[in-house]
């Protein structure tokens, strides 16, 4: 009888979820400069054009969630939002959720590891990471090697600002980032001043997807989403976006 009524409760729960969208699209938007940022109060950025381009084409309104990446990632999987950009396409997330294809950019900046100007640390392998409290972004992955390895102490934070926060205050010794996300946060001067770069980083290229929720009623447009980006991505509008975005 528990498992009858579990499962009644279980699908009532997914059905409400999978409502009718009344002619939105709910993003789930974290802030990751130059992909989004948000400026005079309005969400700018390379995923905010795409976005609006995707959602004009199959006739919805995007509507912009701004929450932490985990807290986006998890909204999207319960089908409490309806998309997401800038995932990496992993096994444990295809339970969940549905990936437009093709992925609509292949993120080539590497990976780095940040630590202080007034406490230089020598960061040349990934060996060197093994004495060291690193802080990492709450729901994100980052290389296999890195993200298997729990050897290493790692600190969870919500937002990139807290990353450099708490790098600034001493509590890590360093944390891991592309360096263009990062950049943005702090003034020119500051950010030169106390900021370095090791000289370890990862910089293998990967690709970067969006994906729909499949508790929501958004999923039924996965097919002509996956067109249009596809045709964004070879007739070259996404890379005149990013072009753009850079200028």
């Amino acid at each position: 009888m528990r498992l009858v009524y579990f499962l009644i409760v279980f699908f009532v729960s997914h059905n409400l979820f999978a409502k009718e969208h009344k002619g939105e699209v709910k993003i789930a938007t974290f802030i990751e400069p130059p992909f989004v940022d948000v400026v005079k109060g309005q969400f700018v950025g390379e995923n905010i054009e795409i976005a609006k381009l995707l959602a004009a084409s199959v006739g919805l309104k995007p509507i912009f969630i701004r929450c932490p990446f985990a807290r986006c990632l998890t909204m999207v999987k319960r089908g409490h939002a309806d998309m997401i950009f800038g995932l990496r396409k992993l096994p444990e997330r295809e339970k969940d959720l549905l990936f437009l294809n093709p992925p609509y950019f292949n993120q080539h900046y590497p990976l780095r590891f940040f630590t202080l100007s007034s406490k230089p640390l020598s960061i040349n392998s990934f060996d060197d990471l093994k004495d060291l409290t690193v802080g990492i972004l709450r729901g994100a992955t980052y290389f296999d090697l890195f993200d298997e390895d729990n050897s290493i102490r790692k600190v969870e934070l919500t937002t990139r600002k807290q990353l450099v926060d708490m790098l600034l205050r001493g509590r890590i010794d360093t944390f891991i980032e592309r360096e263009e996300s990062i950049v943005p946060l702090l003034p020119t001067e500051e950010y030169s001043q106390k900021l370095l770069l090791a000289n370890y980083q990862y910089d293998k290229s990967v690709d970067s997807y969006i994906a729909i929720s499949k508790y929501s009623a958004i999923k039924t447009y996965a097919q002509p989403l996956s067109t249009q980006l596809k045709n964004l991505v070879t007739n070259g509008t996404i890379k005149n976006i990013k072009m753009k975005s850079h200028d």
